[in-house]
């Protein structure tokens, strides 16, 4: 209990470490507090968009009806981050949530009329189905490194007793079977795929230089009649757990929701930081480390912190494939108007009090209340969000 409480301890210390380390300390302009919240209006939002978030929005949204005494009701779709985007740029939605930023030729197209601001820290894990080497029969989770996993989703390695597997697998070499590799990923659009594809992008330029990075991309494995699409990250979980031989990439909490069925037949891999050529797990303090050091080199490039009306691609570029820690680390972002009115939203003026009262608390005390597999924004972080949600009119 004393090592588990040290590492705890490490955990936060180094999140407060990114705080002061990326923006200048200051005080947070509001706090939530741990009572009611009174609104002096009823109503409700409809957000959606990441389904790497909606574990933890679908808490928040509990949450806040809850303290709210009913007059707020947040309903979140969970329909990937390019559907929620695009739904909100045609007035669909109230609010999108997406695991990277708007990208550039968008955010072109709407800057100076939205807002986007990080609210949550998680993890991408790789999860497996190899019941010979499952982790309830062998008590060890495989290693992988990013030049092997681009190369299963290229189609190049095939089987699991490729060579490339074995030799970082040295332990479990003479169990791992030779049977063809069924790769799953995203199906629709997704922020998950965007960040996985951008950690390859970043570890190994191959995938870079033929695959590239984004919300969907051309799978050349699909090509090869061994890739599997799947809708969402419930989709891909799913689809993993029900194809023995298989291999997907997955927000962090839908290992963990489903871990001992993962265990029963593969588990989730080590994966390699090829920046300091260490193995990491998927830890509250493996992702913190990275956190940390993906700000730092954002900091020591830029030199300034982005705002909320600002390009936030900068920071997911350095946020991906850090100096060390866990490597697939990824913000979510949530997407507002700046102004319901000039927008055309009807009821605009209870949107907008909803939307600043919700976002206003999901950055103090909602950051407290986060399902196990996310991490809290450094404070100075949560502060670019509580400025936007200060002036979203009316």
């Amino acid at each position: 209990m004393r090592a588990v409480a040290l590492a705890v301890l490490a955990a936060v210390l180094a999140l407060l470490a990114v705080g002061v380390l990326f923006f200048p300390p200051k005080c947070l302009a509001a706090s939530g507090g741990g009572g009611g919240v009174a609104l002096g209006v009823r109503g409700s939002l409809v957000g959606g968009g990441s389904s790497f978030i909606a574990p933890q929005m679908f808490v928040w949204s509990r949450e806040f009806y809850r303290l709210s005494g009913g007059a707020a009701v947040v309903n979140y779709q969970s329909v990937g981050s390019g559907a929620g985007v695009a739904q909100l740029l045609e007035r669909r939605l109230d609010f999108a949530a997406s695991d990277v930023p708007l990208p550039r030729d968008r955010y072109a197209a709407v800057g100076g009329r939205v807002f986007q601001f990080p609210v949550a820290v998680g993890s991408i894990v790789v999860v497996y189905n190899v019941p010979e080497v499952a982790y309830g029969v062998t008590g060890r989770y495989l290693n992988l490194t990013a030049e092997v996993l681009a190369l299963i989703y290229m189609g190049v390695v095939r089987q699991w007793c490729d060579v490339r597997i074995r030799e970082l697998n040295p332990g479990l070499a003479d169990r791992l079977p030779c049977r063809d590799i069924v790769a799953v990923h995203r199906s629709d659009g997704s922020g998950t795929t965007a960040a996985f594809t951008l950690f390859l992008s970043r570890a190994y330029p191959p995938w870079n230089n033929t695959v590239g990075w984004g919300l969907v991309v051309r799978w050349p494995v699909d090509a090869v009649g061994r890739g599997v699409g799947a809708k969402g990250n419930e989709g891909v979980a799913q689809a993993v757990l029900q194809n023995a031989y298989s291999i997907g990439y997955v927000e962090y909490a839908y290992w963990v929701k489903n871990r001992g069925k993962f265990d029963e037949v593969g588990g989730v891999a080590y994966v390699r930081n090829d920046n300091d050529g260490r193995f990491y797990f998927p830890t509250a303090e493996s992702v913190s480390e990275a956190v940390s050091a993906g700000l730092e080199r954002y900091l020591a490039k830029y030199g300034a912190p982005p705002g909320p009306g600002d390009d936030w691609n900068p920071v997911s570029m350095e946020f991906s494939n850090p100096p060390r820690g866990y490597p697939i680390v990824s913000f979510t972002y949530i997407i507002l108007w700046r102004d319901y009115v000039a927008e055309g939203y009807g009821n605009a003026g209870v949107k907008a009090k909803i939307l600043r009262e919700f976002f206003r608390w999901v950055l103090t005390e909602g950051q407290r209340r986060l399902v196990d597999g996310y991490i809290a924004l450094p404070r100075e972080v949560a502060e670019v969000g509580l400025r936007a949600v200060e002036v979203v009119k009316p």
